[in-house]
């Protein structure tokens, strides 16, 4: 049976917001699909395991990205190798903006990015509170946002890299956009966590890390069963979405 192996980077300091929760349905939805799933906790100082199929970093306060930041930088370029070896990458809020240029504070800090994402993150004055609901080329990405942020895309950034086109909510990417896609590695401010409500983004990574294992991801019996939970529940936030006006709350 191949095995994907799924590592999810610092989860005691970068999983506040239910990113563990994005790890459980990755390996759940492997295993229903006939596939073997081996997860692989790494945390400050550890060494990168070899070929990973999917990389989670979650989200966590402003310290833990600062405490990690180093150690994730030591780790850029075994991202990169990861990626082009045909590895997905899954990073959630502060995990994210750790992935993209740089993060602008409101004392007028910063903390450095590694790059990978061609954005820059500043830290803002409003906070983006409630249920946020985007159009994506895999479906329709429901969640909730919490944070106190706005992305910019660097000039040499694509359009394409924009994932989502929001159409309830406010999203994290200036210009109406939640979620950036490059490369196989997708950085969202879609927490709590994002991947239950979505089971249409889990399948597109592990599709991606099921080609890079050499075998082919399979929906089946079991997938359907628990998608029928996610979409009861996914009916019930787009109508919540769309039928209220979340007020931003002001720092």
């Amino acid at each position: 049976m191949t095995t994907l192996r799924i590592v999810q980077l610092y989860p005691d300091l970068l999983g506040v917001t239910g990113d563990r929760g994005n790890v459980d349905v990755l390996a759940a939805r492997a295993r229903f699909a006939g596939l073997d799933a081996e997860v692989v906790p790494v945390g400050i100082g550890d060494p990168s395991p070899e070929a990973p199929h999917v990389v989670v970093i979650g989200n966590g306060p402003l310290s833990a990205m600062r405490a990690v930041r180093d150690d994730l930088a030591g780790r850029r370029d075994w991202l990169d190798a990861q990626r082009a070896d045909g590895a997905a990458v899954l990073a959630v809020g502060g995990g994210a903006e750790l992935l993209a240029d740089g993060v602008d504070l409101l004392d007028g800090g910063r903390v450095d990015g590694l790059g990978l994402v061609p954005a820059r993150v500043a830290r803002t004055r409003r906070r983006r509170v409630g249920y946020v609901v985007a159009d994506t080329s895999d479906g329709r990405l429901i969640g909730f946002e919490d944070h106190a942020s706005e992305w910019t895309l660097s000039d040499a950034a694509g359009s394409g890299i924009r994932y989502g086109k929001v159409i309830a909510g406010d999203g994290s990417v200036a210009g109406g956009t939640e979620t950036l896609f490059v490369d196989g590695l997708y950085a969202t401010n879609v927490q709590g966590p994002v991947l239950p409500l979505n089971p249409q983004l889990a399948d597109a990574i592990l599709r991606r890390a099921s080609t890079a294992a050499g075998v082919e991801y399979v929906l089946g019996v079991e997938h359907e069963s628990v998608d029928r939970h996610a979409a009861a529940a996914r009916a019930e936030i787009e109508r919540l979405a769309e039928s209220k006006h979340f007020t931003a709350i002001q720092l």
